[in-house]
């Protein structure tokens, strides 16, 4: 069956600003009913920043952020994604999460107002190995990083060798990595590991306090050969001139392009680390990742794509199950739901195609989702849009898990 055949079949279904579960009603092609919810308005802004979103997922572009939430993880345990690895001499050290009291991000709007304490799971350690060359290492293992911002929050707490903790970066193992780590000799460096050696002596660093028992925030930027890094959100790495501009300012090196995160610290070094999160490009589009998710969840779905609106018009094709649609311009049809929260049936012999308003956190429209399922004897319109609905819920959900982060 041709795709105009298709299209001139299709009838658009009634719409409710609240629910969807109310009786559909096939009405004339383009006589569905619209709610005020959904009411068509001509905002070009919305448009595009909407197009940006989706194309984003399609093209790679897009940067989620990945929260390390301690808290959610059973203490005393290793957090889950996690393999504690060392450095050098020694065994493993035994990270864990525990239970530790953290002063808020924000300091207080009065000099003398006092600062309140609150409980928090953090990310702890203390080996108790002191030899110099001794490194644990708490590598993150389920994703590899190329481009992207880490965040942290440390404390050096003790240790009889000289206590320092930081993280590791692009590491390919425990012994070929950056680090960028904080001592409370008063300084902070950036070197490389290679083969288990460290170039410290070869390192970019620092003199800035780093007081024992104080919680400071370190953030690390990489993007292609450049790293930078900041403390309590002052770039120091590399060191900037009094008065002069940083924007242009940059650890240069080409030892690794990629690799995956992690914490680090020597020796017996006391620390903590709370509040870690890291704002990244993934490696594979997200919207593949996601319709290869629905399809594991689904099997009797045979089709999925995602349209969104590039421009004023017809909208095109964001996410599709087999990629082989991807760019490929919507019609109509898609259009209306987009912009009217239409839904639309099409019987198509052993199979059907819902295509109904994908939505975000907030309830708006945000794109057109398109699913094609495997019919059984006796399905009704109301069925197969009750189907499709479900597997329209799980995409968002999916949508929703994924901070988005302006680039």
């Amino acid at each position: 069956m041709s795709v105009g055949t298709c299209l001139q079949r299709r009838r658009p279904l009634s719409v409710f600003a609240v629910t969807e579960a109310l009786p559909l009603l096939e009405i004339d092609r383009f006589a569905a009913f619209q709610s005020a919810r959904f009411c068509y308005v001509s905002d070009v802004m919305r448009t595009l920043c909407l197009w940006w979103l989706f194309a984003a997922l399609a093209s790679g572009a897009w940067a989620v952020q990945l929260n390390f939430d301690f808290a959610k993880n059973t203490p005393g345990q290793i957090p889950p994604g996690f393999v504690s690895l060392v450095t050098g001499e020694g065994n493993p050290a035994h990270w864990m999460v525990v239970e530790e009291l953290v002063p808020p991000t924000l300091a207080p709007l009065l000099d003398k107002a006092p600062v309140t304490m609150a409980k928090h799971s953090v990310l702890s350690v203390q080996s108790p190995d002191t030899h110099e060359d001794h490194f644990p290492v708490l590598l993150f293992t389920n994703e590899t990083f190329s481009d992207f911002v880490l965040t942290t929050r440390f404390k050096l707490a003790g240790g009889i060798v000289d206590p320092m903790a930081g993280v590791i970066l692009r590491a390919q193992d425990q012994d070929n990595y950056y680090v960028v780590r904080a001592s409370t000799q008063g300084n902070l460096l950036w070197y490389r590991v290679v083969n288990g050696k460290s170039y410290d002596m070869l390192g970019i660093g620092i003199r800035i306090p780093v007081p024992r028992n104080v919680w400071q925030e370190l953030r690390v930027e990489c993007s292609g050969n450049r790293t930078r890094c900041f403390l309590d959100g002052k770039l120091v790495i590399p060191p900037a001139r009094p008065g002069a501009p940083t924007n242009d300012l940059a650890v240069n090196d080409t030892t690794f392009a990629g690799g995956k995160i992690g914490f680090w610290c020597k020796a017996d070094t006391q620390c903590s680390f709370a509040e870690a999160s890291i704002e990244y490009t993934p490696k594979v589009p997200f919207a593949e990742i996601l319709v290869a998710n629905i399809k594991n969840q689904y099997p009797r779905l045979l089709g999925l794509k995602i349209y969104a609106n590039k421009e004023p018009g017809l909208p095109v094709i964001v996410g599709d199950l087999d990629g082989a649609g991807l760019g490929a311009a919507g019609t109509k049809y898609e259009q209306d739901v987009i912009e009217r929260g239409s839904i639309y049936y099409l019987k198509d012999g052993n199979a059907v195609e819902v295509t109904l308003p994908l939505r975000d956190r907030n309830g708006d429209v945000t794109a057109a989702l398109k699913t094609r399922m495997a019919s059984f004897p006796g399905e009704t319109k109301d069925t197969a849009v009750a189907r499709a609905t479900v597997i329209k819920k799980a995409v968002q959900q999916r949508m929703a898990a994924f901070q988005n982060v302006t680039p």
